[in-house]
């Protein structure tokens, strides 16, 4: 006779790329019985349910968590706190609910001020790509990687367990983390990152006409798809996260302006002495961060 799921019913709130990933995921390992997903746009129900995600869509979020042991809200960070008191009142007194932004503190916070207490832990999953849509859903993405896991105030044993069962269920590695802490790391690792490569981007705009005139079997270059990869990622989702982390990113963001200001004031002045010393602090610093 076969045994029960670890979850017998789970609820998918934001039917999107890294949730119908992770439900994808647990489907495959077993670990998942019934699957229930909500979302503003019927379009992802339909694609989530014709790719075997969920088995069915609810009309509304609340409808969506009855019953259900295992909650996971991949909804927009900026969307958060409005469904965390949307769920609130029909969640299951044992049900376990997690999340998977980038951003912890503010989720957190929401949490345990609308959640009954002790049945939320904050989650990360560090996996995934410039990808955006259900239909984008990967199963693979998780093995080997690493999920943060930043419990809420008083968080349940059994909770927590609950939480580490569904991601290392779909082959992630756990890390316990302040969610303060993985803010700020976040800021660095990812964030700024993102700043980055999006800015890159659209410093280009004015040269397009020029570039889609000349384009070659070489174009783009390596280095120019390298750097502007995450570029391609949906940019409500990255308003969300920037606008949520601020107070760590911010101080990022104007290091990142006065390194590119040594720069441009090195080449302005043809100092080659100067901008070599700013390229080779660059450089050790790339040497101390990847390890190749």
């Amino acid at each position: 006779m076969q045994s029960q799921p670890r979850f017998p019913r789970l609820a998918l709130l934001g039917v999107g790329y890294i949730g119908g990933s992770a439900v994808q995921a647990a489907r495959r390992a077993g670990i998942v019985g019934e699957s229930v997903g909500y979302d503003p746009s019927s379009e992802a129900c339909a694609a989530a349910k014709r790719l075997g995600i969920i088995d069915r869509a609810s009309a509304t979020p609340a409808e969506a968590v009855a019953g259900a042991s295992f909650v996971l809200l991949a909804a927009p960070v900026r969307s958060m706190e409005e469904l965390l008191r949307a769920v609130a009142p029909a969640l299951a007194p044992d049900a376990t609910v997690v999340d998977v932004g980038s951003v912890k503190s503010a989720i957190v916070a929401a949490a345990d001020a609308c959640l009954p207490a002790g049945r939320f832990i904050g989650c990360h999953p560090m996996a995934g790509a410039e990808f955006s849509g259900v239909e984008a859903a990967n199963p693979d993405i998780f093995a080997g990687r690493v999920c943060f896991v930043c419990p809420g105030r008083d968080a349940h044993a059994s909770a927590l367990a609950a939480a580490r069962d569904f991601w290392r269920g779909i082959g992630c590695q756990t890390a316990a983390i302040d969610a303060d802490v993985h803010d700020r790391l976040m800021a660095a690792q990812s964030h700024l990152p993102h700043v980055a490569a999006f800015a890159l981007a659209g410093a280009l705009a004015s040269v397009m006409p020029f570039l889609d005139a000349t384009t070659s079997v070489a174009s783009p270059t390596t280095s120019l798809r390298d750097t502007t990869r995450i570029a391609a990622s949906g940019p409500a989702v990255w308003r969300d996260i920037l606008l949520a982390n601020a107070t760590h990113v911010l101080p990022l963001i104007q290091e990142l302006e006065a390194r590119v200001a040594e720069i441009k004031a090195a080449v302005e002045a043809g100092d080659g002495e100067a901008l070599e010393r700013v390229l080779a602090e660059a450089r050790a610093c790339r040497r101390r961060l990847v390890k190749e």
